[in-house]
């Protein structure tokens, strides 16, 4: 994450920055992303840079986080919308991964998308373990689930955000068509409602 000296610049001076970051990050993968670029919009020292952030890596997960940090809010409001509903939810938040792609720009959530795939990251990662479970019982109504330990829920969370960034991602990519990513979520939800064992 970034260093205190870039929290403690002014919000004006910081704003330019992420924007810079977005912009580099949305124009090219976060492979190819070049600093030269990133201190050249933000009108910024390339020494600067360093005294904000690590390196490149450092810079591309603050936005990351970011990203993560929206996303867990919209999933909280649309657990709300949804009556506490996870599944009816977890498809909602498809439907608005996939708009968001269409309103905003591509690329970024793309490589977003791809980096949080690799890294197997959930959007209910966050660092305080006890603030996790707190918000997500908050959020989830859990006496229709078959949980057997505190845990369960949390690991459910991953296995379903995990699948919906799966479909949304071909979606995105073009190698499927949007409803047939619908049919896919939903026969993919349909089969965790179930279970697969026999009882």
């Amino acid at each position: 994450m970034p260093k205190e000296t870039f929290f403690n610049l002014k919000e004006v001076k910081k704003e330019k920055i992420e924007k810079a970051l977005i912009n580099e990050f949305s124009r090219v993968s976060f492979q190819q992303a070049s600093i030269s670029n990133i201190v050249a919009e933000a009108e910024i020292p390339r020494g600067s840079f360093y005294q904000y952030f690590e390196d490149k890596e450092d810079a591309i997960k603050y936005i990351i986080q970011k990203f993560i940090q929206i996303e867990h809010k919209k999933m909280n409001q649309l657990l709300i919308d949804s009556n506490k509903d996870i599944f009816e939810s977890i498809y909602k938040y498809y439907n608005y991964i996939i708009e968001s792609t269409e309103n905003e720009n591509l690329r970024l959530i793309r490589n977003i998308f791809q980096e949080l795939r690799k890294n197997n990251i959930s959007i209910f990662e966050i660092k305080d373990e006890t603030k996790n479970k707190e918000e997500i019982s908050k959020f989830i109504k859990t006496d229709n689930l078959n949980l057997e330990e505190e845990d369960d829920i949390k690991y459910f969370m991953k296995i379903l955000t995990t699948i919906t960034r799966a479909v949304a991602s071909e979606v995105i990519t073009k190698k499927i068509t949007k409803k047939d990513g619908e049919k896919s979520l939903k026969r993919q939800l349909e089969i965790l409602k179930k279970g697969m064992q026999k009882k």
